[in-house]
């Protein structure tokens, strides 16, 4: 069964951690012609997904494709990911960026053209894979007047605004439009908790996108301890609704008493 089950009983406890998870996956994207984006950036995460759509997003719109990501705290499971698929031979994987194994992705998997590819390998986290893209497109000469951000959707909103803010501080005139690939929502099925039948395969452990989403939450508040102005500076002001705040003390509560979830999820 579902670990999701372990944690989740009631369609109440499935509706806050959609609310919670729609809400992080911010989609703005405007009702504009693709033509008008001159650039496509994907941050490293694990879900293939994200990144093929990153792909034919940048393919559509005949721009440069970005991959921004180092080894991180997703590489693994991204090598993982790619290996059981048989998607690369071992060599295009070892000791490989994320940026490198999307990139060889794109280019020998998905018939992205190279000469469009460009490669951020060093950032580690969201604020580098801001600050160092900044860095890199500086250094190529490249200004982009809209771009398209991709990530893992738990992190998408996130990304979004920290993006924004390295941008605003190098009074540069990028506008930056979000767009998750898809909304996680869960469902039951069968009397199991599960993701919804629409979503695409090779998504998070339950308990990975319970630690993913519950930490998001903290991070994204202006207090002492997020990362807004009056915590770590990391991202600008984000107005959490109220009612996002009651689903994530809904599941906290149901989190708290469980031990795995207590090391992992509530961290």
């Amino acid at each position: 069964m579902s670990e999701f089950n372990t944690y989740l009983k009631t369609q109440n406890d499935i509706d806050a951690v959609n609310a919670i998870s729609a809400f992080l996956a911010l989609n703005d994207m405007p009702q504009a012609d693709s033509a008008s984006v001159d650039l496509v950036i994907h941050a490293g995460n694990a879900i293939l997904e994200t990144a093929h759509a990153a792909c034919e997003a940048a393919r559509e719109a005949n721009c440069h494709l970005l991959f921004s990501g180092g080894i991180g705290h997703s590489t693994t499971l991204l090598v993982e990911t790619v290996r059981s698929e048989n998607l690369l031979p071992e060599i295009y994987l070892k000791d490989r960026s994320e940026a490198e194994i999307f990139g060889t992705l794109a280019s020998e998997v998905w018939s992205f053209p190279k000469e469009k590819l460009v490669l951020e390998t060093r950032s580690t986290n969201c604020g580098e894979n801001a600050s160092f893209t900044k860095l890199l497109l500086s250094e190529l000469g490249l200004e982009p007047c809209s771009t398209i951000l991709f990530q893992d959707p738990a992190m998408q909103l996130r990304t979004f605004v920290t993006f924004q803010k390295v941008w605003q501080e190098a009074s540069c005139a990028t506008v930056f439009y979000s767009c998750p690939t898809f909304v996680p929502r869960l469902e039951i099925r069968d009397g199991i908790v599960t993701y919804a039948a629409e979503l695409p395969s090779r998504l998070w452990s339950p308990e990975r996108f319970l630690s993913l989403i519950m930490g998001e939450i903290p991070r994204l508040r202006d207090d002492e301890n997020g990362y807004g102005p009056c915590g770590r500076g990391f991202i600008p002001h984000v107005e959490i609704p109220s009612e996002i705040e009651t689903a994530y003390q809904h599941v906290h509560g149901l989190l708290k008493n469980h031990e795995k979830a207590k090391n992992r999820a509530l961290a």
